[in-house]
Order: C-alpha cells, then structure tokens, then sequence
C-alpha cells in the first residue's frame, strides 16, 4: 500500500521578483496645451508666402449747411504684408528597435509590420505638439529666427499704435483691488491706456501667461467677481474669463509663458495667416516598402501680424518683458 505523506503545497515566491503587467494598462500621453490665439484672431486662409491685407480708413470734414458744393475728407487705402512661414515635421519609426521591448508583445505576427503599437496615440501626440509650437512662434518668432515678427514684438512699448499702460506691474497674489500689481487693476490701466475708438468695440482681448491667468482669477475669486465672470474652463486646451462690469476677454497663451507682458488689442486686427487650417492638424503616418520603416510627415505654414491705423491705439501692452 502506498504510504501518503502530508506535505506543505504553496508557492515559495521569495526568490521572485514583484510581477508588473507592462501591456495591459492604457498609454498616456503627455499633456500638452493646444493653440489658443487664432480662436481669438481673425485667420485669413489661402495664404502662401507673402500676402497683402488691404486696410480702409478715412478722414471726414463736415460743413455748414449752406448752398453750394464743398468737397472735404478723405478715404485712404493702405497696406500691411502678412508673411507665412512654411514647416514640416518629418520622422521614421523602425518597428524593429521595438522587438526587444514590452511593446513586441502587441506587435502582430511575422517580421514584417506595417503598424507600430499605440500608433494613434503617437498621431494625437505630434499633432498637439505641432499646435504648441505654431501657439508659441505666433508670439515669440522673431525676424533674426523666422520670416515674421510674433505678437509680443508686434504689440510692444515704442512701436506706432502701441499704448503702454500706466506703471505696468508684475502681478502680485497679495496686492488689494486699486493697488498697483492688483491682477484686475493692472487690467483696468491696460483697458485705459486704448484710444476711445478701441474701447468701443466689442471684441477686445487680453493674452496674458497661463501662470498670470491663473493670479487673475484667484484675484477675481478674492474680490467676489468669480460669479458670472469665469465661464467653462479646460485647462487642457482653453481657459476665459470676462473682465468685471466689460465685454473685454481675457485668455492665457503659451506664447507668453514666462513672460510678464501682458497685451490687449482687437481679435479683428490679429489676422493669422495659414494656407489650410487643416495643415496643422493633420499627420500622416503610412508605411514605406522602400526603407522597411513607418514614416510621419507634416507640412504647414503660419504667420501673423496687426492691424494699425496709424498712431490710434487700438493696442496696449504694460511694458513688461
């Protein structure tokens, strides 16, 4: 008879190390913040290279009503050149360096793949990172490093058409309503500094940084003006808040991200030029049988400039850099 002996049936998983699931969890990707500025711009497609906006003013003398014929004032057309920069954004992705990775375990059969793992999350990652470069080149580019001058050159101190507020101040979390570096004042002296005829319209914007944006609504919060003045916000694409007892907009911008300056013009005389305004959005990711590698392309163009009307000031800045 067989002799039955009682042993300890267990694992002895001492020697091993924690196991962790590499495939399973769902891939996230970097958080970028998209463009903001050419929603709050008047976008002119069609634009390739160098294009003129044609710009209508006019000057009227009025006259007592007595007989006769009088001719007086005048109507002026000028010119301002939009210039656009054309990009692209080339890259290969050889399925092969993955083989030795965690990645290889989604990889279908065979050693020959026309698809990588998590390739619609690359696409949606390039894109973003194509807008955040447009967003920042719209306000930071230069004419020593691109073909155009971006918006915080284009609306600085010095510049005809240009206001500077009344003692510009960097934005203070503790500063009290009416005291300089107070957010909300320090956006009243930029209100104030506008010619009459800016005022009245009704599309002023303010662009200020994420972090500024930020001390302004708490500084809204603080003063009871939360109510009413901050709509939906996403912070992952925009954010907008209307200025107390105003029309006037104010939304934050990558593009001044660690800057002070803080700016306010009209959307209707920010013109932003593109040739399609699909071209900036849109990646396209095929398989090439000539190199045995995925390949990733885009191609766009941008550039931006104002609208000025000789020394009217339908701009301001508070002078910070």
């Amino acid at each position: 008879m067989k002799i039955l002996s009682k042993e300890q049936f267990a694992y002895d998983v001492a020697s091993i190390g924690s196991y962790v699931d590499q495939v399973g969890g769902e891939l996230l990707s970097k958080a970028l913040i998209g463009g903001t500025t050419a929603k709050y711009a008047n976008v002119r497609l069609g634009v390739k290279g160098t294009q003129a906006l044609n710009l209508l003013n006019s000057t009227a003398y009025f006259n007592d009503g007595t007989c006769g014929w009088d001719p007086s004032g005048t109507t002026t057309f000028t010119q301002s050149n939009i210039t656009t920069c054309p990009e692209k954004y080339n890259e290969a992705l050889c399925y092969k360096d993955l083989y030795d990775t965690y990645q290889s375990m989604l990889m279908a059969p065979g050693q020959t793949s026309e698809t990588v793992p998590f390739e619609q999350q690359i696409a949606d990652l390039k894109v973003k990172q194509i807008q955040q470069r447009i967003e920042q080149q719209l306000w930071q580019a230069t004419t020593g490093t691109s073909c155009f001058n971006g918006l915080k050159t284009l609306i600085a101190s010095g510049q005809t058409g240009i206001a500077v507020s009344a003692s510009g101040t960097t934005f203070s979390p503790t500063a009290a309503y009416g005291v300089n570096g107070n957010p909300i004042t320090e956006v009243d002296k930029l209100i104030n500094a506008l010619d009459d005829n800016a005022m009245s319209r009704e599309d002023l914007v303010v662009f200020m940084s994420y972090s500024n944006f930020r001390l302004y609504v708490q500084a809204l919060v603080k003063a009871n003006f939360f109510l009413n003045y901050i709509g939906s916000t996403d912070v992952t694409s925009m954010m907008e808040a209307t200025h107390p007892s105003t029309n006037v907009k104010i939304v934050p911008t990558i593009g001044l991200n660690g800057s002070n300056a803080v700016v306010i013009g009209p959307r209707e005389y920010i013109v932003i030029g593109f040739d399609l305004l699909s071209d900036h959005e849109k990646l396209v990711i095929w398989y090439s049988k000539d190199f045995d590698e995925l390949r990733l392309r885009a191609n766009y163009n941008y550039g931006v400039t104002i609208a000025k009307f000789g020394s009217t000031a339908y701009f301001a800045t508070n002078g910070l850099a």
